[in-house]
């Protein structure tokens, strides 16, 4: 894959979509983590088990609906989500520069140490760092694309802090994996607008939504878009996102994943142009007694009418631990 098509399309947002309203939040804040900065929300009961939702690449941690957070919540659980490093409220990483693609491109398709302003292993240490400072001894892990390899390698390097982990479009990283569609990769080449003029970026934005499968209608798609600039419009710190996945999502992770000894469960929808359902499976098979769901019609991101099943199959994963 061509590193500008690649950074095009993880610049837009390279994740579950769904504006939010913020009405459901209980309590919000910043936590010292891993040497940096992190923006949260929680959701119910401080006191019940925790599940901590990871956002893909460009994403801020609204694009996890407070609709779908609230409804985990509301089945007894402490629900979290946050902004990675680089985007939204969290610390942006400047100091880092920006991805040197030149030097970075030899080391595609490798596990080789790249030249990377991070990886995705350091935004790993960044969730259990998070969770150090929150006192949370274990939790259940979400992740959706880029967030679900993340999730992958807490569970890996750090399994005694997870109790179930589930993955949502997410592949095993292995670089030969199952390629998705090629139209919708050359439709979101166009690099983001460098303007500060909103109704240009929010439109860029539509056009990449529908480009990842998106159902819902344009009116529904602008809005959203607005609640992701409202937040933060940071193209720079993507851009270091994408390089971190560029490099550690093709880097094959099937080795680790077959000692995880973690309850499971990878869901994928049937509509995503992205991950595919063949790379989505090769990632339940890689995981010993791991489940595995398809959600018909749903694409790369996920509107609201997929919530009730996504919260459903997390939630049975969830009572798959040690009980409460």
């Amino acid at each position: 894959m061509k590193p500008r098509i690649l950074k095009s399309l993880l610049i837009a947002g390279f994740a579950n979509l769904v504006i939010s309203s913020g009405l459901f939040a209980q309590t919000a804040g910043v936590v010292n983590a891993n040497g940096i900065q992190i923006a949260y929300e929680a959701f119910g009961n401080r006191t019940n088990e925790p599940i901590i939702m990871i956002q893909g690449t460009g994403a801020t941690m609204l694009h996890y609906p407070a609709e779908m957070c609230q409804q985990l919540a509301d089945s007894g659980f402490c629900v979290i989500r946050f902004d990675n490093r680089d985007i939204g409220l969290s610390s942006k990483l400047d100091s880092l520069g920006e991805p040197d693609w030149a030097a970075i491109f030899p080391f595609y398709k490798t596990c080789d140490p790249a030249p990377l302003p991070y990886t995705l292993l350091d935004m790993a240490n960044d969730v259990v760092g998070m969770m150090d400072a929150l006192k949370i001894n274990k939790a259940h892990i979400v992740g959706a694309s880029m967030g679900g390899a993340i999730a992958q390698l807490i569970a890996i390097h750090n399994p005694d802090r997870v109790l179930t982990l589930t993955c949502l479009a997410s592949t095993t990283g292995n670089p030969d994996r199952s390629a998705g569609d090629p139209n919708a990769l050359q439709s979101m080449s166009t690099p983001p607008p460098r303007t500060c003029n909103a109704d240009s970026i929010a439109n860029y934005l539509v056009n990449t939504y529908r480009a990842l499968g998106a159902s819902d209608i344009d009116s529904v798609l602008y809005t959203r878009a607005l609640g992701h600039m409202k937040r933060s419009w940071y193209p720079d710190g993507t851009a270091r996102q994408v390089a971190a996945v560029f490099i550690g999502d093709y880097c094959d992770r099937r080795e680790y994943l077959a000692k995880v000894q973690i309850p499971t469960v990878v869901i994928q929808g049937d509509s995503d142009p992205i991950v595919t359902v063949e790379a989505a499976k090769e990632l339940a098979l890689a995981i010993p007694n791991a489940g595995f769901h398809i959600i018909p019609g749903m694409g790369h991101d996920f509107s609201m009418i997929f919530l009730g099943d996504i919260c459903g199959y997390i939630l049975e994963n969830a009572r798959k631990s040690t009980p409460r």
